[in-house]
């Protein structure tokens, strides 16, 4: 039985609505258990008559309602939704083509609801996310798993080129497709988080804009670097590094590091400055790196090292390809040649496949 806020909220009534556009509303896709993020909405597939899907995301207003504040947080709600329906479309404009883009978006109201304003972005369906395609185990073989990590560097490279951070990289946000003839197709998803040069986002002012599990050491540490560049794109290049790990270990880098580190100076009780902790933090990333090049592939696992070294580095300004921290002319985080150095490896282990020095497959625990 629903309860009273339910019943009068349109957002979770939406089965068999025809939207702008012909799209009709499927039944409510069920609430992953294991999902992160994703709290002030609900999802439902959307199809057209010529067959065409989508994915519906829809503002719940009634979460709003749940809180303590009803009118601050549904205006969060409101320029959270706003912020993100602007980005995706942008990235449909630009055609990010490993990004998750805007197919549509509109708002309307349902007639009949006391909460009854509907505002929804209706976005490409994909098939699953990565923790579904690993748990697939033995079918996602380590030439596959580099491959997804190329696009999520080529997704990641194209939304910095737009001035955008998406600053909220994690498994549940990289979503798989099918191929595109070429290659394997996975695309970074979920805007919701992102910063966008010029624009607000009620995230922006947050030290920890996206899921706690996931931030870089300097957020875990309160720790906010002036820079904003350093602050927002260098925390980028640590989320991507985390999810190369955890590709290959189904383990993140968060969880390696914080399994190195004493007690005493872990994030959850560490009280003193970031930079005190910073000389710990740097001795059990050494000790994590030389444990990955098991987990690695032996043909490239050197070069893998190598690369989670530049991007996960505890110390943000240390983070980037070497060549791009040498350059005047580029940002230290330009992810042009850290895509170059991943493509080199796909080509190189497709055509000399090597076995796993380790079992390179991991148990999936985001």
């Amino acid at each position: 039985m629903l309860n009273p806020i339910d019943a009068m909220n349109a957002a979770l009534h939406l089965e068999g609505t025809v939207l702008d556009g012909g799209w009709t509303v499927g039944p409510r896709n069920v609430a992953d258990p294991n999902a992160t993020g994703g709290f002030f909405s609900v999802t439902y597939p959307v199809q057209k008559p010529d067959g065409q899907q989508g994915f519906l995301k829809v503002l719940d207003l009634g979460k709003a309602m749940s809180g303590g504040n009803f009118v601050d947080t549904l205006q969060f709600l409101t320029a959270e939704y706003a912020a993100e329906r602007d980005l995706c479309v942008m990235c449909g404009e630009r055609r990010l083509s490993r990004v998750v883009v805007a197919m549509d978006h509109g708002e309307f109201s349902l007639p009949g609801y006391a909460l009854g304003a509907v505002s929804y972005i209706i976005f490409e369906l994909a098939t699953h996310d990565i923790r579904v395609a690993l748990g697939q185990g033995t079918q996602i073989d380590a030439v596959l798993r580099l491959e997804y990590v190329h696009n999520l560097a080529v997704g990641l490279r194209q939304l910095h080129q737009n001035f955008v951070a998406h600053q909220d990289l994690k498994p549940s946000n990289f979503l798989l497709f099918p191929d595109d003839g070429s290659r394997r197709v996975g695309k970074i998803a979920d805007l919701g988080r992102a910063f966008r040069r010029g624009t607000t986002s009620p995230h922006d002012g947050h030290v920890v804009p996206g899921d706690r599990s996931y931030a870089p050491p300097e957020q875990l540490y309160r720790h906010v670097y002036p820079d904003e560049n350093t602050r927002r794109y260098a925390a980028d290049l640590y989320q991507l590094g985390s999810l190369m790990t955890f590709l290959f270990t189904g383990t993140t880098m968060n969880a390696l590091i914080a399994a190195e580190l004493p007690v005493a100076l872990h994030w959850s009780s560490y009280g003193d400055p970031y930079s005190t902790a910073l000389p710990y933090l740097e001795d059990a990333f050494s000790r994590v790196l030389h444990g990955l090049e098991a987990e690695f592939p032996t043909a490239v696992a050197n070069d893998m090292v190598r690369i989670v070294a530049y991007l996960c580095s505890p110390d943000a300004i240390k983070r980037g390809h070497p060549a791009a921290r040498r350059s005047r002319s580029s940002s230290p985080f330009a992810l042009q040649r850290v895509v170059t150095d991943i493509d080199l490896l796909v080509r190189r282990l497709s055509i000399a496949p090597a076995p796993m020095s380790g079992s390179g497959s991991g148990s999936v625990s985001a």
